[in-house]
């Protein structure tokens, strides 16, 4: 297993990563590559099925085969969890083996409940990490809620105490629809914003919204819903908000004009990143002008 050092801003970093830059490499069929991960496009970029030069998918075949040794960790005296993805590890650990078994729906739901098989009681510590992207979290052992506070540190919380077999411990990290800005230096951004829920970044694309992505701007104050599409891009959670869009009333052939560009009310649909161009050919936007309404 990965040795990694206990604090959540790397394995925030790799989890990031690995949800948004490393899976939107690849086709959702698996059999087509992009080398860069462009965060806009006029319709023009598409995934390849092979290069000249093909160092990098098989460094993605490499990477996702290579997966299991990034999700958890252990010290003298801790299990750790990084990653939240269903599965199940075995360590030893004080003499004996322990086994962990993790159940999740995760990065759709935030829910992952943890269940522990030993051969006799023993006093250890589990580490789970609360992502940075988590403003809100409840944590349980064997259905008593845990005070978080206090055992919070970098970015994990450890529990310290007698384990037993079949104890569980469920963390529910609550992944409500949020607004991403960039620095004010990022001059391609200003005024922009993007949509993160969970560990998943979103984007538009014009096969559902409309066919210039730049004519929509995003509700300052406007709802932003989320809905599981089970028809969608393999299943997915999509987004939906209020947004405006602008058209080319009483333009005529006009280029320029004193008269400020009529807008109406839009609802965007966004989808995850990742799963981008895996339709027929479109623009995509990550970032989203955000209107003062």
């Amino acid at each position: 297993m990965l040795q990694l050092e206990c604090d959540g801003k790397y394995a925030d970093a790799m989890e990031r990563a690995l949800y948004n830059g490393v899976i939107s490499g690849v086709s959702l069929d698996g059999e087509k590559f992009f080398y860069a991960n462009p965060l806009a496009s006029l319709g023009d970029r598409h995934r390849k099925e092979w290069f000249g030069c093909a160092c990098c998918p098989p460094n993605i075949a490499r990477l996702l085969a290579s997966l299991g040794g990034y999700i958890y960790s252990q010290s003298m005296d801790d299990l750790i969890v990084h990653l939240y993805i269903q599965g199940e590890a075995k360590f030893d650990l004080h003499g004996q083996q322990i086994k962990l078994k993790q159940k999740t729906e995760y990065p759709w739901k935030g829910k992952v409940t943890l269940h522990i098989d030993l051969e006799k009681p023993d006093v250890f510590g589990v580490k789970l990490r609360i992502p940075e992207w988590c403003k809100e979290a409840q944590l349980k052992v064997n259905n008593q809620e845990i005070e978080m506070t206090g055992i919070l540190e970098k970015g994990y919380v450890r529990m310290e105490r007698e384990w037993k077999n079949g104890d569980t411990v469920e963390l529910d990290l609550f992944m409500p629809v949020e607004r991403v800005y960039s620095h004010p230096n990022v001059r391609q951004n200003v005024n922009d914003v993007a949509l993160q829920r969970g560990p998943l970044i979103y984007c538009l694309e014009s096969v559902d919204n409309v066919e210039s992505l730049h004519k929509i701007s995003l509700s300052k104050d406007g709802n932003l819903t989320t809905i599981y599409d089970e028809t969608l891009l393999g299943g997915v959670i999509k987004i939906t908000g209020d947004a405006e869009v602008v058209g080319y009333t009483d333009w005529g052939n006009r280029l320029y004009w004193t008269e400020k560009v009529k807008s109406q009310p839009f609802q965007i649909i966004a989808i995850p990143y990742y799963a981008w161009d895996n339709r027929e050919p479109g623009q995509m936007r990550v970032w989203i002008p955000e209107g003062n309404q």
